[in-house]
């Protein structure tokens, strides 16, 4: 890493860290430039404890953001203004509308405000916000006048993203605003496109008729974890890989890399009589499918208590993955809702990235995160514009 040119990043919003994880993973790869991790912060203490434990020499304050000051970041990092490569993070930007109010003035939206904020006292040269994509795809003109305004000083561009285009075994759409300070002459630029397919609607991608999409498959990112009924945890011998049959796919030797056995994976318990009335639902489908006596309810959303298909695709993964009424998130085979590590592998993460705290924590930490995936194909692609000038 001595010969390569070192871009520092600051992550804030940082949840446990899957948007610095791509940016880290970037580190490894034959590439001019490498990336060095400044500082993290995020409110969330038990986030702020996992990565620690994983990445116990990179700075992490937990704070809370809506308290911390540009001024406050420079001194941690031992930085001056206008000298960090890459600000980066998700600040959360729940409100917008039409009826006059600009959408920083919105009291939703204080945090992505103080973001801004954050981001104009620091002057970094590069800024990678992600968030949900509702207000570019449905407020897109009105949206990038704004932003532009904010981000004084700044050329930006906004686009959305699905994960599924950079070998994330996930439809995953997220908004990306990404700005590069004037001053470095950077008037146009575009943004990363992934080697696969990005996949809008996952129904019948197991069918033949969909085999030409180029996507990683649920059983090519999680049908080499050792199949568990539902309440029981996965230990002892059983979680070491060399007791383990071995990889079939490229995204499981890349996630199984480093990592000598298998975290995390433990079934959420269920009762006898759910575990009978989810027995019936068939690969790829789920309650909306099944008879009028079978069905659990008609008030549930089409993706209630559906099953993945080991030869189709994830749907977004939530906070609330371990819940199967919750989403696609019944196992393709085994009658229970996917682990803490199989949800992770459908988000990209490492199998040697472990989650601490309790079974809730990690389900929120897992769900909340940017694919490290798509974080990595973000970084690569920016960093090599930074690292030119």
């Amino acid at each position: 890493m001595e010969d390569k040119k070192q871009l520092s990043f600051v992550d804030l919003f940082a949840g446990v860290g899957g948007f610095s994880q791509g940016f880290l993973r970037v580190n490894d790869k034959a590439l001019p430039f490498a990336f060095t991790p400044k500082l993290l912060v995020d409110t969330d203490e038990t986030a702020g404890s996992t990565f620690k434990k994983n990445f116990p020499y990179i700075p992490f304050w937990v704070q809370d953001l809506y308290k911390v000051k540009g001024e406050q970041i420079l001194g941690l990092t031992k930085m001056k203004r206008g000298e960090l490569d890459f600000l980066i993070g998700g600040p959360p930007c729940q409100g917008f509308s039409t009826n006059g109010k600009r959408w920083l003035e919105d009291n939703r939206n204080q945090l992505m405000r103080h973001f801004v904020k954050i981001a104009q006292q620091i002057q970094p040269k590069c800024i990678i916000i992600e968030n949900v994509p509702t207000a570019l795809t449905a407020w897109k003109k009105i949206f990038d006048d704004e932003i532009q305004e904010a981000f004084s000083g700044y050329t930006v561009d906004t686009t959305v993203l699905n994960a599924s285009a950079f070998g994330v075994p996930q439809i995953r759409k997220r908004a990306f605003i990404v700005a590069f300070r004037q001053d470095l002459g950077v008037s146009k630029f575009d943004f990363p496109k992934g080697e696969y397919d990005a996949i809008e609607a996952a129904a019948n991608l197991h069918n033949e008729i969909n085999s030409d999409l180029h996507f990683v498959s649920v059983e090519e990112a999680i049908g080499d974890l050792p199949p568990l009924k539902a309440g029981k945890v996965l230990g002892g011998d059983k979680t070491f890989y060399r007791n383990t049959p071995p990889p079939t796919s490229d995204y499981q030797k890349a996630r199984r890399a480093d990592s000598l056995r298998i975290s995390n994976h433990s079934a959420r318990a269920h009762s006898e009589k759910f575990l009978k009335k989810i027995s019936i639902i068939k690969p790829g489908e789920g309650n909306s499918q099944l008879s009028d006596e079978e069905r659990f309810s008609d008030n549930y959303f089409s993706q209630a208590y559906a099953r993945l298909h080991a030869q189709g695709i994830g749907f977004t993964v939530t906070a609330h993955f371990r819940n199967p009424g919750s989403g696609r998130f019944t196992h393709y085979q085994d009658n229970r809702s996917i682990t803490v590590r199989e949800a992770a592998r459908l988000q990209s993460f490492d199998d040697k990235f472990c989650f601490h705290a309790t079974e809730a924590d990690q389900e929120r930490h897992v769900g909340n995160a940017v694919p490290p995936l798509l974080a990595e194909a973000l970084a690569k692609h920016f960093g090599k514009v930074i690292s030119s000038l």
